[in-house]
């Protein structure tokens, strides 16, 4: 479940994502890596401080990093590997983060069982939380942190290009 802010939205954010498409690749890897190693710890924080459940820590908290890029990306809940229930938190995240607006939702089959067959009924949804607009834990932890991020951002393009040409 990746986020990332729009370029478009700030001037000065557009300034900085053009700066870094000039710079030098020495100064763009130098760049990358400065944004992964101090935003992914906010990140992680943010993600950690509003995942509340053992179910939000499996399934959103975990894989949260920043990847470098021209904008860096936020990223939560990138495991690929099922949980013991079968959830696939890459896959099925966005319905853990938004919820469910019919957690009493029953599904009806029949299967065969040793020659015979008969009627199965499962409450499909009942693990997953109610429904909200607004997400639950990435979302707010997005909308808290991005600023803070996308300052950082935009300062370390600005200090490591200025360095770069202060050094020739």
């Amino acid at each position: 479940m990746p986020v990332q802010p729009s370029v478009h939205s700030l001037a000065e954010f557009k300034g900085a994502a053009l700066a870094l498409k000039a710079a030098p690749r020495e100064i763009r890897n130098d760049i990358n890596r400065t944004v992964r190693a101090e935003g992914s710890d906010w990140w992680k924080q943010a993600i950690a401080a509003r995942a509340t459940s053992k179910m939000d820590k499996l399934v959103l908290a975990k894989g949260a990093r920043i990847q470098p890029g021209n904008p860096a990306r936020a990223v939560a809940a990138s495991s690929r590997r099922p949980l013991a229930d079968g959830l696939v938190p890459d896959t099925d995240a966005r319905a853990w983060e938004f919820g469910t607006t019919q957690p009493e939702h029953q599904d009806s089959y029949t299967r065969r069982s040793r020659g015979g067959t008969h009627k199965v009924t499962r409450h499909v949804k009942r693990q997953l939380p109610r429904a909200t607009n607004r997400g639950r834990v990435v979302y707010p932890a997005w909308a808290d942190t991005a600023p803070r991020l996308v300052a950082m951002w935009t300062q370390v393009i600005v200090r490591k290009l200025y360095e770069s040409i202060d050094r020739k």
